[in-house]
């Protein structure tokens, strides 16, 4: 039986972080969908929202996101903040795997965020915006866990 697992939430959450650990331990692939997307655009998430704006990076990460589906059976998945909130990719998330939902509170991500402008969405929205804006996608997620040792226990 395949294990696919999809980590979801906020910028800054820690889904690329817990998603390498558990990978790691769980003995997975681990795919960082923002980074398999910059990979082949040749390009930063940042210049593709410059160059070909948002509706093009969610067609490029949708794309990304089935494509990695058809081809792998077995991998944690780091996905993009957005990546459940647009066209299906939470119910395709859902429908092929477990999909774990990071809620880090707010203001430890504004801590970690703080200095990094890499984050094309932070330079026009607040965390508070975003959150509520996702939030309704993100609870819908098959877990919800603050840290690495409850994503761990679901898991083991």
């Amino acid at each position: 039986m395949s294990q696919r697992i999809f980590l979801i939430g906020l910028p800054g959450v820690g889904k690329t972080t817990m998603g390498l650990d558990l990978a790691v331990d769980l003995g997975l692939q681990f795919v960082d969908l923002d980074q398999d997307i910059e990979k082949a655009a040749k390009l930063s998430v940042s210049e593709i929202f410059e160059e070909y704006g948002e509706a093009h990076f969610r067609q490029l990460e949708k794309l990304h996101l089935e494509k990695v589906i058809d081809e792998l059976d077995n991998f944690v998945m780091a996905t993009g903040g957005g990546t459940p909130c647009f066209f299906n990719n939470l119910d395709t998330m859902k429908q092929s795997g477990r999909v774990v939902y990071i809620n880090t509170p707010i203001e430890t991500i504004r801590g970690r965020l703080e200095k990094d402008r890499s984050r094309p969405l932070m330079k026009n929205h607040t965390l508070n915006e975003l959150f509520e804006k996702r939030k309704g996608w993100y609870n819908q997620a098959d877990h919800t866990i603050r840290e690495y040792k409850e994503l761990v226990k679901i898991f083991s």
